[in-house]
Order: structure tokens, then sequence, then C-alpha cells
């Protein structure tokens, strides 16, 4: 169960670093005084490879992250049918 939510963040991290590591872009801030003119501008371009490898392991990253989150569901539901957790052994080990 761990694991899956170390492998979906790493994915995912790891996707969205490629994207912004090789984009060539750029971004613009405008404040006005009605905030109704207020904008922020962002273009994010990235080309080639780092595009495919980045997308990819980003949407990896996000399934990951969705099987992760019901695996963890599915786990708090058990626990909770069975009445909180449980012991592994009854009594004291003895020699």
């Amino acid at each position: 169960m761990k694991a899956s939510l170390v492998v979906a963040v790493l994915c995912l991290a790891a996707g969205i670093g490629i994207l912004f590591a090789f984009c060539h872009g750029t971004t613009g801030l405008s404040l006005a005084y009605p905030l109704s003119g207020a904008s922020v501008h962002i273009d994010i371009t990235t080309t080639g490879i780092p595009a495919i490898v980045g997308l990819v392991l980003s949407v990896l990253g996000t399934f990951l992250l969705f099987v992760a989150t019901i695996i963890a569901l599915a786990g708090m539901l058990r626990s909770k049918r069975d009445g909180g957790l449980r012991k592994r052994r009854d009594t004291a080990f003895e020699e």
C-alpha cells in the first residue's frame, strides 16, 4: 500500500519535473486597479521526447495516485468492519 503511494508521487514529480525542465515559454503577471483587469499568463512549451516522457509519467503518476487512494479507503473500511486493529498474538512470547 505504501509502495504504490511512493511510486505514484515519484512518477508524478518526475513527469512534471521533466515537463518544466525542458520547457521554453513565457510567464506574465498583470496587476490592475479594477481586479477584473488583473491577469496571469503562463505559456509552457515542451517539445520532443521530453514532452512525451513527461506526459506519460504524469498520467501514470495520476493513475497510481487514484489506485493508492482506493487501496487506502478499502483498508480503512476493512479495519472498521473488523472492529479496529487486530493484535498479532494474544499471548506473550514463551521461551
